[in-house]
């Protein structure tokens, strides 16, 4: 959730300053400072975080189901599936069964 809600805040400040602000080198900057220990927070994986929230912009499913998947595997599900609906289907069903989204998610897309 962390992750979802870095992505949506990031989101919000490029909707108010616009994309050319540099939201994510300044965001990357701000909170390797404050969080020194906390790994992660690299602008490439914020980006990540930003296209997270994007993918999955409503909290109460990423609650249910996609915050349970390894970040990785929400990352997979991102670059391998751009429809929406299927995305959250591999999430659900991932969780409810418990998948290795390695074998299942290669399968269907043809490898990743």
């Amino acid at each position: 959730m962390l992750y979802w809600s870095i992505g949506s805040e990031i989101l919000a400040r490029q909707i108010a300053e616009g994309w050319g602000a540099r939201v994510i080198d300044r965001l990357a900057a701000d909170l390797r400072r404050d969080f020194s220990e906390m790994t992660g927070l690299s602008p490439r994986n914020l980006k990540y975080m930003r296209a997270f929230a994007q993918a999955f912009p409503d909290e109460q499913i990423v609650q249910q189901f996609v915050a349970q998947l390894p970040w990785g595997h929400n990352v997979k599900l991102m670059e391998a599936l751009k429809n929406p609906e299927e995305r959250l289907w591999y999430a659900r069903q991932a969780v409810e069964h418990g998948w290795k989204f390695n074998r299942h998610l290669a399968s269907r897309t043809g490898g990743i």
